[in-house]
C-alpha cells in the first residue's frame, strides 16, 4: 500500500542483504576496509561481531564483492555453520573452494588432502574463507580453524579466515586463548548514530524509487525511529516501513511522531524479543570480555 502512497518501485526497507541497498557510513567504510586488507594480505584471522542486525552480513557481503572483483584471490563462504563434526566442516570448507576430499576417508586423511590442496591453490592465488554466524560454529571446531591457521608461506598465511557471530561468539573465543592470540583484526559494529540512521532512510528511499526534494519522514519522526531501534540497522528498517504503512493507512503524505507511535505499537514484541535475547547473551563489546577473562 505505502509504495503507491509514496511513489516507490519497491519496498526499500526489506529486510535484505541487497547490495543496492548497501550504506556505507564512515565507520563501516573503515571496517570494511581493513577486513579486506586483512584478507588478501593473508593476515591470519579476522572476526566480526555485533548485536543481532547490526550489519554483520552486510560487512562481509560488500568484502566478499571486494575480493571476488579480483583473479588473486580464492573465496569461499560459508553462511550455515552448523556441522555435526570436524569432518563435515573440512568437507564444507573443501567444497566452497571446489577441493576434492573423500568423504570416506579418516578425519586426518581429509585434513591432509585440504592442506595440500590450499598449498597448491596458495602459490597462485590467496584462499579466503567466510564464516558467517559462526556463533553456530561448536566450540571444538574453533580449535580446528586454529589449526588451519599453522599452514603459512614465508610472507603470508596460506587461510585467511574471517568469522562474523554474535557476541557469544567472542566469549567462545576468549575461552581459548591460543586461538585468540591469532586473531589479527577485531571488528565490533556499534548502532549507527542519529546522523547515520537518518542518512541509511534516505539512501533506502532513494535506491527504491522516491522522487521527491524532501524525505517523507519528518526530522522528529526520523529521530524517533533512530532512538526507539537503538541504532540497530534492522529494527531501524522495520520500524520505518511500519511507520510509512501507517502513513499510507491514514492517508498522509508525510510520516509523523504520530505514525511513529503507532508503527512501535505494532513491532515492540518483535524489538522486546530482540532485547531479551541480546540482554541473555550480553551486550558488552569484546574488550570487555578480554578484560574479565585476563
Amino acid at each position: 500500500m505505502f509504495l503507491e502512497a509514496f511513489g516507490l518501485v519497491r519496498d526499500p526497507f526489506l529486510d535484505t542483504a541487497d547490495p543496492s541497498f548497501y550504506f556505507e557510513t564512515l565507520s563501516a567504510a573503515h571496517a570494511r576496509r581493513r577486513l579486506v586488507e586483512c584478507l588478501a594480505t593473508g593476515r591470519g584471522l579476522a572476526v566480526v561481531v555485533g548485536a543481532i542486525g547490526a550489519g554483520k552480513t552486510t560487512l562481509f557481503n560488500a568484502a566478499a564483492a571486494d575480493l571476488y572483483g579480483s583473479d588473486t584471490y580464492l573465496v569461499g563462504q560459508i553462511l550455515d555453520p552448523t556441522f555435526a563434526d570436524e569432518g563435515e566442516l573440512i568437507c564444507a570448507i573443501a567444497d566452497c573452494f571446489g577441493f576434492d576430499v573423500d568423504r570416506q576417508a579418516t578425519l586426518r586423511q581429509m585434513k591432509e588432502s585440504l592442506k595440500r590442496s590450499l598449498f597448491e591453490t596458495g602459490m597462485q592465488r590467496q584462499p579466503i574463507l567466510l564464516i558467517d554466524e559462526a556463533q553456530l560454529l561448536l566450540e571444538p571446531m574453533l580449535e580446528t580453524l586454529r589449526g588451519l591457521l599453522n599452514f603459512q608461506l614465508d610472507e603470508r598465511k596460506l587461510l585467511a579466515i574471517a568469522l562474523s557471530g554474535q557476541r557469544e561468539l567472542a566469549e567462545a573465543m576468549l575461552r581459548r586463548p591460543n586461538l585468540c592470540d591469532r586473531v589479527a583484526l577485531w571488528i565490533d559494529l556499534l548502532p549507527l548514530r542519529e546522523s547515520e540512521a537518518i542518512g541509511l532512510i534516505e539512501h533506502r528511499l532513494r535506491s527504491a524509487g522516491y522522487r521527491g526534494e524532501r524525505s517523507p519522514f519528518d526530522d522528529d519522526a526520523a529521530r524517533e525511529i533512530w532512538r526507539s531501534s537503538g541504532g540497530v540497522p534492522r529494527r531501524l528498517v522495520a520500524l520505518a516501513r511500519e511507520s510509512m504503512e501507517v502513513a499510507a493507512e491514514r492517508g498522509n503524505a508525510k510520516i509523523t511522531m504520530a505514525c511513529v507511535a503507532e508503527a512501535r505499537s505494532r513491532v515492540a514484541p518483535l524489538a522486546k524479543a530482540a532485547e531479551r535475547r541480546e540482554d541473555a547473551q550480553g551486550s558488552r563489546p569484546w574488550w570487555r570480555f578480554w578484560r574479565k577473562a585476563s
